[in-house]
């Protein structure tokens, strides 16, 4: 039944009473980053993997701050694609560095700046998208335009010219972009110091600036991990420390941003807005335009990159700046912006974005993994209607629940859940479960089955607190 419902927040506001303690606003968001940081490196990679802790920590962050569904369903677009703008950064080689005791601080330099970018965008799109509904939407795109074009240029002035450059030079050097993302943030935010509100542009620089700081201790910190395995490793029972990186990362930044997030909580801020949100609760619409979007996201836009690399191969200022605007077009920079817009528009396929997107991508990389599903590669049909399935099973939990009561909730378990079996699939698929027949039964459990004890302990207590909090609010959201 094609129904159209207005939920008209104008009348509604939302008070910031605190209902938790400061540890439990710290915790929440840190294990919600924990559990989705170490799954992106497990089952995603790059910005696509990314949406995965991006959309944990905002859905959790709305949950503390009880944010109507209907707000909070932008708002957590924002989140999803901010955090996972950072995933465009390079950081393999920077990690390298921390294996060799020569250049372990430049490395950590490396990972230090990379993971304060990576927490300064973080923490300005979570911000930016909780006061979105009191700023006009051409405010936005139009700071969306100036952070892109800051993008640019902090590319084209810094990373490739490699004034500072934290990757290898010499061997396969990789193409950064952490002063471009820098560039961009410092650009839209002087933008809406102008144009924003006081009271709003306090809050967006809260979450930015302790993004930065947690992300910076998060990826600098948990990065030394590396440097311990190297030296200790063959003394300790832990064998993935490239996973320690991961969850000490996602701890430390989701942490800081849940302390933001309790700041949040002292200032009397009414979300009183004048344009209400409108929803199309045609159920098939909604599920038919995700496909849409899906087919959009991971096929017209890799089939368009691989065209831009046969056609365009000339030199000269033309092809120099054509390159350019092609390699900008492709990044999750512009294509988290676009997200956003898109959700800023059609609210109704928000949570499809954040979630369904975000599994969307963890099945492309499980089933297009050809060391685990070697058969599977020559029938791109077959792998097709695999993703398409599964990736339409969420899309339809999704459509049913947002229409339910407790929504963030009925969203964050979906996400979580799904992306944990997909998690144990892999880890089946590949033989992690093959344990050497030498090894004891303490050095399984604590050892081989580290990172699978660290998904499943963390996404039950993630799990448990979001019940503790559901009882908290009594308003059912």
């Amino acid at each position: 039944m094609n129904v159209k419902e207005e939920f008209n927040t104008s009348r509604r506001k939302i008070s910031f009473k605190k209902k938790h303690s400061l540890l439990f606003f710290i915790l929440f968001p840190a294990l919600a980053m924990l559990l989705g940081w170490g799954l992106r490196g497990f089952i995603g990679g790059g910005p696509y993997g990314a949406m995965i802790p991006g959309a944990m920590v905002i859905l959790s962050i709305c949950m503390l701050l009880d944010v109507p569904p209907a707000f909070a369903a932008i708002a957590v677009v924002f989140g999803t694609a901010g955090t996972a703008m950072g995933g465009e950064m390079t950081y393999g080689q920077t990690i390298g560095f921390l294996r060799n005791p020569a250049t372990v601080w430049w490395g950590f330099a490396g990972t230090s700046i990379k993971g304060g970018v990576w927490g300064l965008i973080s923490g300005l799109f979570i911000g930016l998208g909780l006061v979105h509904r009191r700023i006009k939407m051409q405010t936005i795109i139009t700071g969306f335009l100036i952070f892109l074009i800051g993008f640019v240029i902090g590319i084209k002035l810094i990373n490739d010219p490699k004034i500072l450059y934290f990757s290898d030079p010499f061997n396969h050097p990789r193409k950064e972009s952490w002063a471009g993302l820098l560039l961009g943030a410092i650009g839209l935010l002087g933008y809406l110091k102008i144009k924003a509100g006081n009271e709003d542009f306090r809050i967006v620089v809260r979450f930015a600036s302790y993004g930065l700081i947690g992300g910076a201790l998060g990826f600098g910190l948990g990065s030394l991990w590396i440097t311990v395995g190297v030296q200790y490793g063959a003394h300790l029972l832990i064998i993935d420390w490239w996973k320690m990186m991961e969850f000490s990362f996602g701890l430390l930044l989701g942490g800081f941003l849940g302390y933001a997030t309790w700041r949040t909580h002292n200032i009397n801020t009414n979300m009183d807005f004048k344009i209400p949100v409108k929803f199309n609760r045609a159920f098939t619409k909604e599920l038919i335009f995700t496909v849409i979007l899906g087919f959009f996201v991971y096929g017209a836009v890799p089939l368009f990159e691989s065209y831009l690399e046969m056609t365009y191969k000339g030199d000269g200022l033309f092809y120099e700046l054509l390159a350019t605007l092609g390699r900008l077009l492709l990044s999750y920079t512009f294509i988290g912006c676009l997200l956003i817009i898109i959700a800023l528009r059609w609210p109704y396929v928000a949570f499809q974005i954040a979630v369904t997107l975000t599994f969307c991508h963890t099945m492309i990389d499980l089933i297009t993994d050809e060391k685990l599903f070697p058969q599977l590669q020559s029938s791109s049909l077959l792998t097709t209607l695999i993703v398409a399935g599964s990736s339409l099973f969420i899309s339809v939990l999704v459509a049913i629940f947002q229409r339910k009561q407790f929504v963030l909730k009925s969203m964050f378990l979906i996400l979580v859940w799904s992306t944990i079996a997909v998690a144990i699939i892999r880890m089946i698929a590949s033989g992690e479960f093959h344990f050497p027949p030498s090894h004891s039964l303490f050095q399984i459990v604590i050892g081989d089955m580290f990172v699978f004890n660290v998904f499943i302990i963390s996404a039950i207590i993630v799990s448990l607190i979001i019940s503790k909090i559901i009882r908290v609010n009594e308003r059912g959201y």
